[in-house]
């Protein structure tokens, strides 16, 4: 955790009421379609993606194996969840602060935290939630390492990320476009190389151990029904306005000044990956599949809210 007990308590606190917000709000009055689709991905019988995504199913399910054994199945259930809940939410809070702190002082990673928890409860949709969740706290501990220049830790992540969700992949992305000077950097193309490599050995493993039917009909559906949704159901249009506008416009101030990292992925990836893609491979209201958006924006948005939030460092 971080040396301030402030900023600990900020990540601690966000995490326990969203979480708590989330096993309230959504978990316990969708029970019936949560314990559906958890014993289906359990028991390997879920259609393609869900049974891809891993991560979170298996590791509620030992404790919800654990509680069974001396309580109500449907209240075993539920405190797995919400013990699990608390896990993920405390994971991501914790990797975005991180993140913040690479260009904030404790004040100013506090002030982005909060802003980051704000939008979270608005941006969930439906009952299967923690898949995103855990892509944003693993895209945030990304985010964080690169910065950092500590790019051997992005290899175990790419690797544990593409047993939660496909959308890790993207972080390459995120690395390669990052800085200026990559396209000439030969480290940065084999990285790159490898870490693709990373996450299709991980993706191999999962099909082996899944089976399922990558490549056929089931699949091609999958990315294509989405668009056909979105221009149906526009209402999106609004939500995205509310959540994002607001941020794009003091993000966007004296965008020259600000990092390299935040700039440049702003400016490639997220209008291609976040915004063109995800429109025929997702729905536009689940934004919550969306939320490494935010991990660029509020920063960017808080270099020019409160500078005096910017570490000494930083503004040199």
């Amino acid at each position: 955790m971080f040396k301030n007990t402030k900023v600990n308590f900020a990540i601690l606190f966000t995490a326990l009421v969203v979480s708590y917000y989330v096993t309230l709000r959504v978990d316990a009055p969708n029970y019936e379609d949560k314990y559906k689709r958890h014993t289906s991905i359990i028991n390997n019988t879920v259609e393609y993606p869900y049974k891809y995504r891993l991560i979170n199913p298996y590791i509620a399910n030992i404790y919800f194996t654990v509680f069974k054994s001396f309580v109500s199945e449907k209240t075993a259930f539920l405190t797995a969840y919400t013990i699990h809940n608390f896990a993920v939410f405390l994971f991501m809070f914790f990797a975005a602060a991180k993140l913040f702190s690479v260009w904030f002082n404790d004040t100013g990673t506090i002030v982005s935290l909060l802003l980051f928890a704000l939008i979270v409860p608005i941006s969930l949709t439906g009952y299967d939630t923690l898949g995103d969740i855990t892509t944003a706290g693993l895209m945030a501990l990304g985010f964080y390492f690169i910065n950092t220049d500590k790019i051997k830790y992005l290899y175990p992540i790419v690797f544990i990320g593409a047993f939660n969700e496909l959308q890790i992949i993207i972080l390459i992305l995120f690395y390669f476009f990052g800085k200026r000077g990559n396209f000439k950097d030969k480290k940065v193309w084999l990285n790159a190389v490898l870490l693709t490599v990373t996450f299709v050995i991980a993706y191999v493993i999962i099909y082996l151990l899944r089976g399922g039917s990558a490549g056929n009909d089931e699949v091609v559906w999958y990315f294509t029904k989405d668009a056909a949704y979105n221009i149906a159901n526009p209402n999106f249009i609004i939500l995205w306005a509310v959540l994002i506008l607001p941020l794009l416009y003091y993000g966007i101030k004296d965008l020259k000044l600000k990092p390299d990292f935040l700039r440049r992925n702003l400016l490639t990836v997220l209008p291609g990956f976040y915004i063109f893609a995800i429109f025929f491979i997702a729905r536009m209201r689940e934004i919550d599949k969306a939320l490494t958006i935010f991990l660029i924006l509020i920063p960017l948005a808080v270099f020019s809210l409160f500078p005096s939030l910017i570490k000494q460092t930083e503004k040199t």
